[in-house]
């Protein structure tokens, strides 16, 4: 026979058994210390969003919430890793913008490595760039000197 505790989640009463209730505190604590701003209102939304679940899950008010309920909860909502902090998140948007930056291909060149940096750039072959380059410089009007200002003004790769 297992411990039962009452417990308001996300303003709505509901009976835990022991293990999940100390599950519940371990997870909401932990997702707590992962949030950096507005921890109040976020923490007010989880719960709510618990408590969604475990009425959806429990055909009666009368049954009790389970661990097992309580993990299935946490699968759908997410480990507190993924509630990091703004600051984190900011942090890891500038690194990934800070890596994809437009410059002239080392190993993948023929004349100077414009075609093979934009190819890198885009995330695309640079046998499509090579040929529409030589199609816009002969038929299209694309002047040759806008390929050498190109490969002046796009550094090379480090």
């Amino acid at each position: 026979m297992n411990e039962t505790i009452n417990a308001n989640i996300g303003q709505q009463a509901f009976t835990l058994d022991r293990n999940a209730y100390d599950r519940l505190t371990i997870y909401l604590n932990d997702v707590r210390r992962h949030i950096a701003t507005d921890t109040d209102e976020v923490m007010n939304d989880i719960e709510i969003r618990i408590a969604e679940l475990f009425r959806e899950w429990l055909p009666s008010s009368m049954m009790v919430v389970t661990l097992a309920m309580v993990e299935r909860a946490i699968v759908r909502i997410g480990t507190p890793e993924d509630f990091g902090s703004a600051k984190e998140q900011s942090s890891k948007s500038d690194t990934k913008r800070s890596l994809r930056q437009l410059r002239r291909s080392r190993n993948n060149r023929s004349i100077a490595g414009i075609c093979g940096g934009l190819g890198e750039y885009l995330g695309m072959d640079a046998t499509p760039l090579r040929i529409a380059m030589i199609f816009l410089v002969l038929f299209g009007g694309m002047s040759l000197w806008v390929y050498i200002i190109m490969w002046l003004v796009i550094p090379e790769e480090d």
